[in-house]
């Protein structure tokens, strides 16, 4: 059992306070999935627990040890991190089958290269992900899309123990939305830990597991998704009316507008 936890937790850009006072925990086989508007620190939080940036004040803890007491390596051995893509096309020059295969650094020695086994796993992953065709293109000459899928490939090949996700779907089809939404059902049953950040309700609503909203204001809210995603909460974090209802022919609970409420 992997356990990655935040306690009071507060960010700063200098005298820009982001969010304050964050209580957050990640466990083995858990999805916690991060709700919220845009601009409320929902990226800068993952940064936080990824152990890229350093919070303002609070403390992060892996395994009941001090985040920033453990190294780059091992961290990395620990937790993968797939950013969030940029609409701007990354100046990689590496094949794709090159750029997953980074994956692997945290394991190997100073100049060492990928095994035969490594390659092997990597060209699996690649197959699974629709991306074999690709494997001999570079990096960023295929489409963002494909750049996600191979991000997650990626972190796949750091075989983690957490993995964080900044808005994994956002540059996918629905088709490759859904793919990615079982993946983290699976890698949860699998074992696990999965925290990510959306901006669609409907995705924790299928998760169905642990959520967090931030909204505008700062307030933090953490629990089970059926005690987070109420109409209420969701209308107060968005500033929109929205609700909540459950589908009569299975029972399945979606997000709507509340097109009553919205005023012209």
């Amino acid at each position: 059992m992997t356990d990655l936890m935040a306690h009071d937790l507060s960010f700063a850009y200098h005298t820009t306070t982001v969010f304050t006072q964050i209580n957050f925990e990640l466990h083995s086989g858990q999805i916690h999935c991060i709700l919220g508007p845009n601009g409320v620190g929902k990226s800068t939080l993952l940064n936080c627990l990824a152990g890229v940036y350093q919070p303002t004040a609070g403390q992060i803890t892996l395994d009941q040890q001090p985040l920033a007491q453990i190294t780059a390596a091992q961290r990395a051995r620990k937790i993968a991190y797939v950013p969030q893509m940029s609409n701007e096309r990354t100046p990689i020059n590496f094949s794709l089958r090159d750029y997953v295969l980074l994956g692997r650094a945290p394991y190997l020695g100073l100049l060492a290269a990928p095994s035969a086994k490594d390659i092997a796993h990597a060209d699996a992953l690649l197959a699974q992900f629709g991306l074999a065709q690709r494997a001999n293109n570079r990096y960023s000459a295929v489409s963002g899309g494909q750049q996600q899928l191979a991000s997650i490939v990626r972190a796949l090949l750091q075989e983690p123990d957490l993995i964080i996700f900044d808005e994994p779907t956002s540059a996918l089809d629905v088709a490759n939305q859904v793919r990615i939404l079982q993946l983290i059902r699976q890698l949860a049953a699998d074992g696990y830990g999965i925290v990510l950040t959306t901006h669609d309700p409907n995705q924790a609503l299928l998760l169905n597991d642990q959520v967090s909203t931030l909204a505008q204001n700062g307030q933090w809210r953490s629990g089970s998704a059926s005690k987070i995603l109420t109409s209420a909460n969701l209308t107060q974090v968005y500033q929109l009316p929205l609700k909540v209802v459950t589908l009569p022919d299975n029972q399945q609970k979606t997000c709507i507008v509340d097109q009553n409420q919205i005023t012209s």
